[in-house]
């Protein structure tokens, strides 16, 4: 009768340290982090970032004035809207190959960098 009370605490415990290990182990692109571009005055940092299928990307603003980053098809990958000074973009999620050409709508395409996309990382 005594053992029966340490059933569940043994389970509970083999559970937190199976998914504990899980969060240990990995990087911060595999939890899930974004990969992040910075805006500049006028150019993105990297210029051309190569992801994997399932990455996300931010763009964070570090100059004095407002940027964006859409896509050069006239933003049908994706469109971060206008990005304020400090501030950053939501996640843009990609989920398939290729390699994507991008701008600022304030800044034209004098201000353009380069998203290659690669198949996911196998585990």
């Amino acid at each position: 009768m005594k053992r029966d009370y340490l059933f569940p605490i043994v389970i509970a415990m083999a559970f937190y340290l199976s998914t504990s290990a899980d969060k240990t182990n990995g990087d911060a692109k595999s939890e899930g982090k974004p990969i992040t571009v910075t805006m500049k005055s006028l150019s993105y940092d990297p210029k051309k970032l190569e992801v994997h299928v399932g990455d996300s990307v931010v763009w964070t603003n570090g100059s004095r004035t407002t940027h964006t980053a859409i896509s050069d098809d006239d933003g049908k990958t994706f469109d971060t809207d206008e990005v304020e000074p400090g501030n950053s973009s939501k996640p843009v999620k990609f989920e398939k190959e290729g390699e994507f050409k991008y701008h600022c709508k304030v800044h034209g395409k004098s201000m353009s960098g380069t998203i290659i996309v690669k198949p996911a990382e196998k585990k």
